[in-house]
């Protein structure tokens, strides 16, 4: 059955309107980027929005998890390009005669930037490393944003006066023509106004083309001129196709390398914010959409995005979420309405010169001054409720330092942040997963109720750990305080390490001090669950575990058995299956004892195997057991439990008639005594009162065995 065929009318529309609003952000951050000495040239800056506009439109049709994704520049990468493109700017006006280096330099710094960015979004994803991203604090993206939304506003006012900030700003007000400062501010504040108040996704496209209108519609009631006001700076300047820069028409003998390299920090910190930014706005179209986003997708399509348009003479460009939004809720059912929108941008800046040149400043400055205070707004007023006190001040004091010394400062700031509250976040969640004693958790060796008894009453004589997650210096130092807490109060340590994923240099420091420690007080260290990338890295940092006291076992239950038998050396004499019945009359155990025969097991002999008749169940009398359950297929054995003097084995199959369900070994030489089912049988038949007494002694042994299974799971829970 062929798919059904999605009408490509809505995509037309969507395209269409999509393009009038691209065009309007394209212009908007050329003009941001463009500014103050470059102001003259931005009509060439328009150039480089268009194309860089177009190139991630086209390519996130292809390459994007959503269908409907657009992109191009946005105000956060907009907003850091801008700095070092005016301090550039700055330092080669300054040397005489400098002049003809001045856009070769640009715009090989902005071409640069994008290709460069592009390889390193491109190797992220390629890498997988788009998870790691979203492991950056909150506050601290929210800082980053508040800083960029700073800078918005600080470029918004540039595009509007001509220069920075400064303490002139009433009188710099003044020599900026009215008409210029009131659309400004009055389509960025009716865009603030209209956005807090309605989502509707043609909020944006209605104030913008309301702007344009009014805009046009006062020039006319003034009797204004076009020319008059673009020489007042109100209008763009006209495009022209030979506007259009690409990397490979620059005259590279005129570029000053230097300051290229100069300015890479910036590079660095727009890296960043770019990164940020894409997961932030895929983010935000999964869960406005309900489309699932692939966050390492993006990236590489982003990366080859910027690539391209890089070379073909674009800027930096990200996903957009409005933009994208926008054509989504328009209608677009393809990647066909992106090839649409970007089909008109670009026959519009060759065909149509004169429509781009019809576009205020003052609204598209309107515009950037609107995303600018919307971050402030998000990240000050509205998260002030939402967040923490501390964190509320890490955005704070990240902006802070933005706005007095630059986004590279504040970046270096914020990778701090993050790194003290990861630091202090892990430090303050303990590696200790489970403490235990053998009151409260033991091995999977079946014991009789006397020894378990006694390792019940005995428990304060061994301690254990059970670790997770990564002991570094952060966590090392209250671990070995927890421990210390301990030491001297028991003969054995145990120390299981199965669930820790890595270790730092202190925190083999923290573990030769606990050895050391350990050895004052005469406490056996029992280390369990080490694997061999986790002792090569204890041996890379000069701690051999091999060579050190502590016993090594594989597993927490073949270490705590061991811990277990060494405290139970001195409890545990060679009993008589007598003893073994445990009942009150001692007639009664003769004759009980009667009906078994004893058996002697040499170390390795197996006592029954998997599959054979359950037509015996047994009482070990000395020695020890294992069973273990071989894996078909493979050589893989895995030991279950092990069974102790005094313990019952068998006894589940014998009592349910069915075969043997596992192997059971001798681990050393052992004795047992064997009840055949015909003596029980037997049994039931001469003495019913002593098969009643047994078969009382089976629930008894397996109603003990329940109860210490449950009470290692609660205090597993």
């Amino acid at each position: 059955m062929l798919p059904e065929k999605t009408p490509f009318g809505p995509n037309l529309v969507a395209g269409a309107l999509c393009a009038l609003v691209m065009l309007a952000y394209a212009s908007s951050f050329a003009t941001l980027i463009f500014g103050g000495i470059l102001a003259p040239s931005v009509n060439l800056g328009v150039w480089t929005a268009i194309i860089g506009s177009c190139a991630t439109v086209v390519t996130l049709s292809f390459l994007s998890s959503f269908r409907f994704s657009l992109g191009g520049p946005d105000s956060n990468p907009s907003a850091i390009l801008a700095i070092p493109a005016a301090a550039i700017a700055a330092e080669i006006v300054r040397e005489p005669g400098a002049g003809a280096q001045l856009l070769p330099t640009v715009f090989l710094f902005l071409f640069g930037s994008a290709v460069l960015c592009g390889l390193l979004l491109y190797l992220f994803g390629r890498l997988q490393w788009g998870r790691y991203v979203r492991y950056i604090p909150h506050p601290v993206v929210g800082g980053f944003l508040a800083g960029t939304g700073y800078l918005l506003i600080a470029g918004a006012w540039k595009m509007l006066i001509g220069k920075n900030f400064s303490h002139t700003l009433a009188a710099d007000l003044e020599a900026v023509p009215a008409l210029g400062w009131v659309f400004a501010i009055g389509v960025g504040g009716a865009l603030i106004l209209a956005t807090r108040i309605s989502k509707h996704f043609l909020i944006i496209p209605a104030v913008l083309a309301a702007g344009v209108i009014g805009f046009h519609l006062t020039l006319l009631a003034l009797g204004r001129p076009l020319e008059e006001a673009r020489a007042a700076g109100l209008l763009l300047p006209p495009l022209a196709g030979g506007d259009w820069q690409t990397p490979f028409n620059q005259p590279l003998g005129e570029v000053l390398w230097d300051l290229l390299l100069a300015h890479g920090k910036d590079f660095a910190a727009m890296t960043l914010v770019v990164l940020v930014t894409i997961l932030l706005n895929a983010t935000s179209l999964d869960l406005a959409t309900g489309k699932e986003a692939d966050f390492n997708r993006e990236l590489k399509a982003l990366g080859i995005a910027n690539v391209l348009g890089g070379l073909a003479g674009g800027l930096v460009s990200v996903n957009s979420f409005n933009r994208s939004l926008l054509n989504h809720r328009a209608g677009a059912n393809s990647p066909w309405a992106a090839r649409v929108c970007a089909g008109l941008v670009i026959g519009a800046a060759i065909f149509a010169p004169g429509a781009v040149a019809l576009l205020p400043r003052p609204v598209l400055t309107g515009l950037v001054l609107y995303l600018g205070v919307s971050l402030l707004l998000n990240w000050l007023w509205d998260a002030r409720r939402e967040l923490p006190v501390s964190d509320y001040l890490t955005v704070l004091a990240i902006l802070v330092i933005v706005a007095a010394f630059g986004i590279v400062p504040g970046v270096i700031m914020g990778i701090i942040i993050a790194s003290l509250s990861f630091v202090v976040t892990f430090s303050l969640q303990s590696v200790v997963k489970q403490r235990f004693t053998t009151a409260t958790r033991r091995s999977n060796v079946e014991r009789p109720a006397a020894e378990l008894a006694w390792l019940s009453e005995h428990g304060g004589r061994l301690h254990g750990f059970v670790l997770h997650g990564h002991i570094f210096f952060g966590t090392a130092s209250s671990l070995l305080e927890e421990i210390r807490a301990v030491l001297g109060k028991g003969e054995a340590l145990v120390i299981d390490f199965w669930l820790v994923q890595g270790i730092d240099a202190s925190s083999v420091i923290v573990l030769r001090k606990l050895l050391r420690l350990a050895g004052e007080q005469n406490t056996q260290l029992v280390f369990t669950g080490i694997d061999d990338k986790l002792r090569a890295r204890f041996a890379a940092c000069g701690l051999p575990l091999e060579k050190t006291p502590a016993r090594l076992f594989s597993d927490l239950d073949r270490g705590l058995e061991w811990a277990e038998s060494q405290l139970l050396t001195s409890a545990r004499p060679r009993i008589t299956l007598q003893e073994a019945l445990s009942l009150p009359d001692h007639a009664d155990a003769e004759a009980l004892a009667g009906y078994f025969t004893v058996i002697d097991i040499p170390a390795g002999q197996a006592l029954f195997k998997r599959g054979d008749p359950s037509n015996a169940l047994y009482i070990l009398l000395w020695g020890q057991v294992s069973v273990y359950l071989h894996v078909s297929g493979s050589d893989y054995t895995k030991r279950l439990r092990g069974y102790g003097p005094g313990t019952i084995i068998g006894e589940m199959g014998f009592y349910g008639e069915a075969p043997r369900s596992a192997d059971v070994e001798a681990d050393i030489p052992s004795r047992a005594a064997r009840l055949e089912i015909h003596r029980l049988k037997a049994l039931e038949i001469s003495r019913p009162d002593l098969a009643a007494q047994l078969h009382r002694f089976v629930i008894n042994t397996l109603a003990a065995r329940l109860r210490t299974s449950n009470e290692e799971l609660r205090q597993m829970l």
